[in-house]
């Protein structure tokens, strides 16, 4: 089409002498290139402008915005769509104001060429739909044809739009149902939760009337025993003060007799309480309440699985079809540009330091001394630069001696150095406008010096390099095989395969270094080789792994097969029990496990062959301890999600 409109146009051009007079002035040449959008090539309709102060139509503004980050068609910088869609964006008041006070509807000029259809030399017209140069005689058959095609098109898209709505009524019902099946769930919920709390409330009244019968009992004993302390008090009383009597008395008299009656009477009371304290047994009581039936968490009420299907739409509308009548399909590729940029990246090729960390697994090498230093405190619950809410995972660069933190709900990722001072803080957004993560909850580093990174929110495994820029991505949310639901933790081996923690799924997955599935192993249950949340994982020597496993309040060792070596440790607050375990690190050169016990907050050291050594001692305690890492001078550092802190001790 563009061809054919150059070859008029050169005709035109060499039969100028032909062309009619047409008078143009000087300020409509000139305005009128600004006034015209750069996208559908037309005088602006409802002209909005971007940040950049480039000016589109607000339709053609709609049509090529496909996200919530887009790019300009003409000076390709970045923009933002507000909430509100692109109409919240600046309306350009100049060009209306142009537009309102000049006319620029000027009928087309006349021109002596030969017709498109007819090929005959004759005074034609350019068609405003598609460009041609058209002869008066043809124009009536060229809009016919196009009628037609519009037609047709219109009669095709109606029938799709059919079927849509068909579709669409299908979905709305599956949605009410799925609505009116929430509403019952809902009501079960509510139902078995009352029912829990009544069979608790009855077994607390029938625990409580029995300690009110023990307590009426105490009462009534207690009371036997003020009334007999009385009475021996009473004797003993009379028999010191009679003695006195008789002592300063020289011959007997009414008042000796008198006593002696008296003490007769005593010593008949006195054999009396003497049976009942001595022959007679009293009975000692006890009470005592021990709970092994109701659980002190929610995890044991069940759990709310939500799944979401994409359903793909075939379409048999073919909108290339349109030919001449299509936008520029330089403009329609833009989006799929900005898409394929955000992939394409190099991988960071300088050289390691020789600084070892051991296997990439958060953590250094670090000698056997007992850690009974004074702790040093950084951060405290905020916002600002050196203060955590949530903090979590730890991991250590090689390269940048520097610690990575994931402060969870600040959403960011912040850095210190060995020493403890702070260095920076990497924000979600980037200064480019480019999300890098939301609400960072695991991080690992491996040998070569790229970062791995749980996305919380959008449950994904993101692999960058040094420089923030995104290399692949490991996995994808979802109910098969080789997909996760709550991805919460990872580590890699010398082999680079990736381990992940599916918390959600009760399992570990393995990938390879390029993100392609490799196995899985575990599921939900209490027997070993199954899970129940498990949180936090590490390689240890010998192509081992050890598992925290959340739920079941144990540690487990498997190969990297995923075959069950041994299991350790139980629910309790005894030495090699836990409560609710987390971070795990591993020391290759004393060969021993730090496991970070946050129900019981503490943090228990084993040997290689797993013997419980020591508790990790701290002056202040811990509160909450997520992670651990060993530095090289025998230090370690702790993350405290719940004191939002961190420990160097």
């Amino acid at each position: 089409m563009r061809n054919k409109t150059i070859q008029v146009m050169s005709d035109v051009n060499h039969s100028c002498s032909s062309i009619s007079t047409i008078k143009s002035s000087y300020s409509s040449k000139t305005i009128l290139p600004l006034i015209t959008c750069p996208i559908c090539l037309e005088i602006f309709r409802e002209p909005l402008q971007l940040p950049c102060q480039h000016n589109f139509c607000k339709s053609c503004l709609e049509r090529i915005t496909v996200d919530r980050w887009s790019r300009c068609p003409v000076c390709r910088g970045c923009y933002r769509v507000p909430f509100s869609g692109v109409g919240s964006f600046e309306t350009n008041r100049t060009i209306i104001n142009l537009l309102e006070n000049h006319s620029y509807t000027e009928s087309r000029p006349m021109l002596q060429a030969k017709c498109a259809l007819c090929k005959l030399d004759d005074t034609i017209t350019i068609c405003e739909h598609c460009r041609e140069a058209i002869c008066y005689k043809c124009r009536r058959q060229h809009y016919d044809e196009f009628r037609k095609y519009i037609c047709l098109k219109l009669n095709e898209t109606q029938q799709e739009t059919e079927k849509l709505i068909a579709k669409e009524v299908e979905n709305i019902k599956n949605h009410e149902e799925n609505i009116n099946h929430s509403t019952d769930m809902v009501n079960t919920i509510r139902y078995k939760v009352n029912e829990l709390i009544d069979k608790i409330k009855q077994e607390e009244k029938k625990l409580l009337h029995s300690i009110q019968e023990f307590n009426n009992t105490e009462q009534r004993l207690l009371k036997e025993k003020n009334n007999r302390f009385q009475d021996l008090t009473k004797i003993k009383t009379f028999c010191l003060s009679s003695q006195e009597k008789l002592y300063s008395k020289e011959e007997t008299d009414q008042e000796a007799i008198e006593i002696r009656q008296k003490y007769e009477e005593y010593v008949i009371n006195t054999n009396s309480l003497q049976n009942q304290i001595l022959v007679v047994k009293t009975p000692r009581h006890r009470i005592s309440f021990f709970n092994q039936d109701i659980s002190f968490d929610a995890i044991s009420l069940g759990f709310i699985e939500i799944k979401m299907e994409l359903e793909p739409i075939e379409s048999t509308i073919q909108l290339s079809q349109l030919k001449n009548y299509s936008i520029d399909k330089n403009i329609q590729n833009y989006s799929k540009q900005f898409v394929c940029s955000l992939s394409s990246t190099s991988q960071d090729q300088n050289e390691l330091l020789n600084l070892s960390i051991i296997n990439g697994n958060r953590c250094c090498p670090s000698s056997s001394k007992n850690h009974k230093r004074t702790p040093r405190i950084i951060g405290k619950r905020g916002t600002r630069d050196t203060e955590f809410n949530h903090p979590s995972s730890l991991a250590y660069s090689k390269r940048d001696k520097l610690i990575y933190v994931c402060d969870t709900y600040n959403n960011r990722l912040v850095t210190y150095g060995i020493d403890g001072i702070f260095q920076q803080v990497y924000k979600a957004i980037s200064e480019t406008g480019e999300r890098r993560f939301h609400h960072p909850y695991a991080i690992h580093i491996d040998s070569n010096n790229r970062l791995y990174l749980i996305d919380q929110s959008e449950r994904r495994i993101k692999v960058f390099n040094r420089d923030f820029k995104l290399i692949r991505l490991i996995g994808q949310y979802g109910h098969d095989i080789d997909q996760y639901l709550t991805p919460c933790d990872l580590c890699t081996d010398e082999q680079n395969n990736i381990y992940v923690c599916d918390a959600g799924g009760h399992r570990i997955l393995k990938y390879n270094e390029q993100g392609e599935f490799l196995l899985a192993w575990g599921g939900l249950g209490t027997d070993n080789g199954q899970f129940k949340c498990p949180a936090c994982i590490c390689t240890m020597n010998g192509d081992r792994l050890a598992v925290s496993d959340w739920g079941n309040d144990r540690i487990q060792v498997f190969n990297c097969e995923g075959d069950h070596l041994l299991s350790i440790g139980h629910r309790g607050k005894l030495l090699a029990e836990f409560s609710r375990p987390l971070g795990l690190t591993y020391d290759e050169t004393t060969e021993k496990l730090f496991v970070c016990d946050d129900g019981n907050n503490r943090i228990m050291k084993f040997n290689h062959d797993f013997s419980m050594t020591e508790l990790v001692y701290s002056k202040i305690g811990f509160n909450g301890p997520y992670d651990i890492l060993l530095l090289k001078d025998g230090q370690i550092i702790i993350s405290e999600h719940r004191a939002h802190r961190l420990q160097i001790i």
